[in-house]
């Protein structure tokens, strides 16, 4: 019954215990060949056994086991009939054989610190695996730990519609875990040439490979911890390269965590995905005879006894047929804001949306008009963006929201949604509902003014620098070429806002990091005066530290309110007639001043209440909106409330 655009989900490996070392296999259920999809997706869902995590990082990876139509056998039991003369009886269990087809591979983190109801959601586009996952497929998680322990849930999300182009073939070139000890031993008994044999209808062809390099006992910190490349040749012409390295994991989005989490690794970082890397090879491959994988050749001496360096390698030839639409682009992810977990390093936000988009079809996309705003709200924005994004690329578009009428909504679940209205000037695509995504979002915290912040330096003050943003991105305070074990103070008055703090390291080791020499600093930020606030900052943050907050007002739902306030207004909405009511315990002089949703001063005024009075404003005509006023008094501070004029 599922129509274009709907999503079947099915599932497998439900919070499946990992504890050691070895298979966990399970059943998925797919639709049949009948059903057609134009997107699937791969939700792993890693969590804590139910002992709870694991301390090292350990490699899980997901594999289909997938029928050869052959069989195997082992001895089962030998039965003696007669010795004289010798007749034996052999029994033998036959088993078919089954081809592991690699879908991603996610490393663990260094959980022991981790609550026992942890978990991270990891998702891998998995279309093109589609002639794979039918009828009833055997699923399997490999865990290579020696410890206890994780856990696994897997939920494929099919979304029915044309594929982007028709798949014929998934070849496996090269997989497993291979011993490192030269490059000529490595590519003689692991990763040689292959042979080419493209799939008949196929006209376009593509290389993913997902490798991941370990150990490191050698001189040259080898595989896991040195930046080596590998290249792809077709009939001996090097036609393509990549380096096998990430160089953010001070950035992951799991952080702190107990061991060396932030130190750069080899296509890897501890509880994290492994990259994926794609290569083109439409252009080489029908005429060709032979595939090469090479990596880049290094010497290294092994310590007598020590396990040599290894490279787990999983790479795939896709045989496809041409693009099934012209033009096709999709909202592929919502980067900011997001709730998901991907990209928690630097969320909430309260300044600027940023999407990626991809081109699905065969024509270039040029331009496209883009509406955003939270679910709710009825003052959407819109966007128009030029460019060129090629087949099968991506682009990230960055949607301002730096003003508070951005950020209202009528609903209590805060969602944020983006659609595409036009595509290169058109008023539509092929497909039509990949055009429109939304997630659900956090927002970031409400800080009071005046704020002292404070911040410490370790022993490597060169190193770290920091800085205030506003909505804008206009510096507003900053330190930078800092003296070492120095502490640094500044006040911040600001005026109602969205602003983003952001403190950084040079050497993406932080403040605080038990594997150097370098101390441990600290971050803080207290108010001054008015209700007691304090937020100490978690110096172990690797290479750069993100907090959006707001001043002033609390963003969301318009009739909130913020707690303990001494001041109320009403009527909200009002025609400009409005009633302050103020909670003090003397009187005193206070001073009022209203300002639109760009923080630009309209009115001011001051009077004198009595304690615990009431007075009565008569507003500027013709003001029409979103307005804040603020009530600064010698009690409190400054305080401030929205104000809805009609």
């Amino acid at each position: 019954m599922a129509a274009e655009g709907d999503t079947t989900i099915v599932s497998a490996h439900q919070q499946r215990d990992l504890t050691w070392y070895g298979s966990y296999k399970d059943w998925a259920v797919f639709p049949d060949a009948n059903h057609s999809y134009h997107q699937i997706l791969l939700e792993y869902t890693m969590g804590c056994a139910s002992g709870g995590c694991s301390d090292w990082d350990y490699t899980t990876i997901v594999d289909l086991l997938i029928p050869t139509g052959q069989n195997d056998s082992t001895i089962s039991r030998i039965d003696t009939i007669s010795t004289n003369p010798l007749q034996i009886d052999t029994i033998w269990n036959v088993f078919p054989i089954k081809e592991r087809i690699e879908l991603c591979k996610v490393i663990t983190p260094y959980g022991g610190a981790l609550s026992s109801d942890w978990t991270r959601d990891f998702y891998f586009d998995v279309s093109d695996y589609y002639p794979l996952l039918q009828d009833s497929v055997e699923i399997d998680v490999r865990y290579q730990g020696w410890s206890s322990g994780f856990s696994a849930s897997l939920n494929f999300i099919m979304i029915e519609g044309k594929p982007v182009r028709d798949v014929y073939q998934v070849e496996n070139l090269y997989r497993g875990g291979f011993t490192y000890i030269d490059s000529a031993q490595f590519e003689t008994n692991h990763m040689p040439a292959r042979a080419l044999n493209p799939h008949p209808q196929a006209t376009q062809f593509y290389l993913r490979a997902a490798p991941s390099g370990h150990g490191f006992v050698n001189d040259a910190n080898c595989a896991e911890f040195c930046e080596k490349d590998y290249y792809v040749y077709i009939d001996g012409q090097q036609v393509a390269s990549q380096a096998m390295w990430r160089d953010d994991c001070g950035l992951n989005d799991l952080w702190p965590q107990a061991g060396t989490w932030l130190y750069d690794r080899a296509n890897w970082c501890p509880g994290d995905r492994v990259n994926q890397h794609l290569h083109d090879l439409s252009a080489y491959v029908p005429n060709a005879d032979s595939i090469d994988v090479d990596i880049e050749a290094y010497t290294y001496t092994r310590p007598a006894g020590e396990s040599p360096a290894s490279y787990n390698m999983s790479v795939q030839l896709f045989h496809l047929g041409d693009f099934n639409n012209k033009l096709d682009v999709a909202i592929s992810d919502i980067i900011k804001p997001s709730a998901e977990d991907e990209h928690a390093r630097f969320n909430p936000i309260c300044d600027e949306a940023l999407i990626e988009v991809e081109n699905r079809g065969a024509d270039p996309i040029q331009s496209l008009r883009i509406s955003y705003g939270l679910k709710g709200n009825t003052q959407w924005r819109t966007f128009n963006w030029t460019g060129n994004i090629s087949s099968l690329q991506k682009e990230f578009i960055a949607l301002p929201m730096d003003s508070l009428k951005d950020w209202t909504s009528l609903k209590s679940d805060l969602e944020f949604m983006v659609q595409i209205e036009r595509v290169n000037g058109g008023l539509s695509d092929s497909v039509d509902f990949n055009n429109r995504r939304s997630t659900p979002i956090a927002l970031p915290e409400q800080y009071p003014n005046k704020l002292r912040f404070e911040l410490r330096t370790n022993g490597r003050g060169s190193e770290s620098w920091w800085k205030l943003e506003d909505a804008w991105g206009q510096v507003l305070y900053s330190g930078d070429n800092l003296a070492s074990n120095t502490t640094y103070r500044d006040t911040f008055d600001l005026d109602p806002g969205c602003y983003h703090l952001l403190i950084g390291d040079r050497d993406k080791d932080g403040l605080s990091f038990f594997g150097n020499n370098d101390g441990s600093g600290r971050i803080l930020m207290r108010n001054v005066g008015g209700n007691f606030f304090y937020k100490n900052y978690n110096p172990n943050f690797g290479t750069e530290l993100s907090d959006y907050f707001t001043v002033g007002y609390s963003i969301g739902l318009q009739e909130e309110a913020a707690l303990s306030s001494p001041l109320s207004v009403y009527p909200n909405p009002s025609n400009g007639l409005v009633y302050l009511s103020w909670e003090s315990a003397t009187p005193e002089t206070l001073q009022l001043h209203l300002r639109d949703a760009q923080s630009r001063l309209v009115w001011s005024y001051q009077d004198q209440i009595q304690a615990g009075g009431e007075l009565e404003l008569h507003l500027p005509k013709g003001l029409s909106g979103l307005y804040f006023l603020e009530v600064e008094s010698p009690s409190h501070g400054k305080v401030v409330e929205q104000i809805i004029l009609k």
